[in-house]
């Protein structure tokens, strides 16, 4: 018996062990670090190390000295497409949805909550965003990123209303 206390006590504590949570990303970079980003701080652009060029809010606010203001819209796919039609149109550039492979690159893996950047994405919020990829279970279906940990799902009904953000194209 006073054998089977230890080897009881070992499996009870192995069956303990669980990941750490990573730490939110507002608390995880100094106010001044944009990381692989170069930030226009006059504009709400930036520029990733990879060449990809964002709008540093989410559709419906604008971008004003170091904040993003407005409330962010949620729009379902249909309605994601005309908006960054009417903004490109009012902007003089093109813009479109980012792509998975776009939206991966961004996605600090150290941090979460959401994982990004704060200090180039000011006040993003942590919500299913749309893609530009198309689903593979049809048109009624659009693919999104969650952004708490950066997960990504292709069976979104293209129908939920959903925040955007937005890549030059």
């Amino acid at each position: 018996m006073r054998i089977l206390v230890p080897i009881f006590a070992a499996i009870v504590l192995a069956g303990c062990a669980r990941e750490v949570d990573k730490i939110d990303c507002v608390d995880a970079f100094s106010p001044t670090e944009y990381g692989k980003f170069i930030v226009d701080p006059s504009l709400g652009i930036a520029t990733h190390s990879s060449g990809d060029v964002w709008y540093r809010c989410q559709a419906g606010q604008s971008f004003r000295g170091k904040k993003c203001l407005g409330e962010p819209l949620k729009l379902t796919r249909q309605e994601a497409d005309s908006y960054i039609r009417d903004f490109s149109a009012k902007s003089g550039e093109r813009w479109r949805l980012p792509t998975q492979g776009e939206f991966k690159r961004i996605i600090e893996s150290s941090c979460d909550n959401p994982p990004v950047n704060p200090n180039v994405f000011p006040g993003l919020t942590v919500d299913n965003y749309w893609l530009q990829d198309n689903s593979w279970h049809g048109e009624n279906f659009g693919c999104s990123i969650f952004l708490f940990q950066g997960w990504t799902s292709c069976r979104q009904p293209a129908q939920v209303h959903q925040p955007i953000m937005m890549v030059r194209d």
